[in-house]
């Protein structure tokens, strides 16, 4: 009995140790950190990056992709992610050009993630899946050649409104270089407060990608973005929640930091958010 019990503890203790230790995801950063005039060069972004202990950045498409690459390069820093448009009522034009994306990024394991836009259907309409669906199907058999991924990102007011989209649309695809993306602050805005757990984690086997930032709580549906998109660890929501939900679910995919109109400089809640996701970690390996 004394050896049952005592092999019971060492395996609890083993998968607990384990459920600590392996949750580190990758941490990047949106390229949105950058949008004022004075922060928009590509030396400047990813040495500040590097130096704050990110792993790399998003790019906001890729005009002057061959700079931002050398400059992410010098600094051994990866481009997780590109952000493209798709829209519905054009969607040959739109595979063209995510085509031309893919073969300046080819080999290097990046995902685009797609916003998806459309002029007549509503927010959610599944009726747009049916024109969608097989477009992605072959963007992603031609993505795959050059080692590209795709990510479905919901985002407020668009055609791809919610995670619940983002996974429906997926699983639809059904290509293995195609996942969701989890957006805490799109969430936060438009879809169910009280339901983020229950969501999250029937999303988690589907994702791609999930983004975080600070942000209040409370009645996040009437909140405006200044409100939902604040520097990491500002803010009344607990993000240490959505961070905890993601290790015991095992989400193994990379995190983006939201800054689309954080105040401030960039070396600012660059620093504050970068220190807040260091605490995060070393707090969830304690638990």
């Amino acid at each position: 009995m004394r050896s049952i019990c005592l092999s019971c503890f060492c395996l609890f203790l083993f998968l607990a140790v384990t459920k600590s230790q392996q949750f580190n995801p990758q941490f990047f950063c949106f390229e949105d950190a950058f949008l004022k005039e004075h922060t928009n060069d590509p030396v400047f972004q990813t040495k500040l990056l590097k130096d704050l202990g990110f792993d790399g950045m998003e790019l906001l498409g890729t005009e002057q992709i061959e700079t931002k690459l050398a400059a992410l390069d010098e600094q051994h820093l990866r481009l997780f992610m590109v952000y493209m448009p798709v829209n519905l009522e054009d969607c040959e034009q739109s595979k063209t050009s995510l085509e031309e994306a893919i073969r300046k990024i080819a080999g290097r394991g990046v995902t685009l993630w797609l916003y998806v836009l459309s002029n007549t259907l509503k927010p959610s309409d599944p009726a747009g899946d049916a024109i969608l669906v097989p477009i992605l199907q072959d963007l992603a058999d031609f993505a795959l050649e050059y080692g590209v991924n795709l990510a479905l990102y919901p985002h407020t007011g668009f055609w791809l409104e919610k995670v619940g989209d983002s996974v429906r649309l997926t699983a639809k695809i059904n290509r293995r270089n195609v996942g969701a993306v989890f957006n805490l602050c799109h969430y936060l805005r438009v879809d169910e407060r009280d339901d983020l757990e229950k969501k999250l984690v029937k999303a988690i086997p589907w994702l791609a990608a999930v983004s975080i930032n600070g942000a209040d709580d409370g009645e996040t549906n009437r909140m405006d973005w200044e409100r939902l998109i604040q520097p990491l660890g500002k803010g009344s929501f607990d993000v240490l929640q959505v961070l905890r939900i993601l290790r015991d679910n095992q989400y193994r995919g990379p995190v983006g930091l939201q800054c689309y109109n954080i105040p401030g400089k960039p070396e600012e809640f660059l620093k504050i958010s970068a220190e807040s996701w260091k605490n995060y970690l070393d707090q969830l390996k304690k638990e």
